[in-house]
């Protein structure tokens, strides 16, 4: 894959998480529950954060950006698949219905993917 659209993949998952995560906001300030258990303001906060480890990328400042992406599959990787799975399965009544349980962790799952090929450089120039 061509590292252009590796960074625009990315920011595909940006705005898919932002969306999901402005999506379950609106819910709770509508008086319903959250979509899923991960609070969607601090959510929104890291996924903006992660906006900006993309950056890097635009530069073509590669070193710094797969190191980045080494941190983004570490944080992403345990609080947005494995602590989603684990919630699944112990505690599934915290998401709002059967679509939010599946979409949530495979909007992660996506980001975490194109995340591992920056990490590990799976990329053309």
């Amino acid at each position: 894959m061509k590292f252009k659209t590796l960074i625009k993949l990315q920011m595909l998952y940006y705005a898919l998480g932002m969306i999901f995560n402005f999506g379950s906001m609106w819910s709770i300030h509508n008086g319903q529950q959250q979509w899923t258990p991960n609070d969607p303001v601090p959510a929104s906060m890291f996924m903006t954060l992660y906006a900006l480890f993309l950056i890097s990328g635009f530069f073509n400042k590669i070193t710094c950006y797969r190191i980045l992406m080494g941190v983004a599959v570490v944080l992403m990787g345990y609080g947005g698949v494995v602590k989603h799975f684990s919630l699944i399965q112990e505690t599934p009544e915290l998401y709002c219905c059967m679509a939010a349980m599946i979409i949530g962790p495979g909007i992660n799952v996506f980001g975490l993917i194109l995340n591992l090929m920056g990490a590990f450089g799976k990329f053309r120039i």
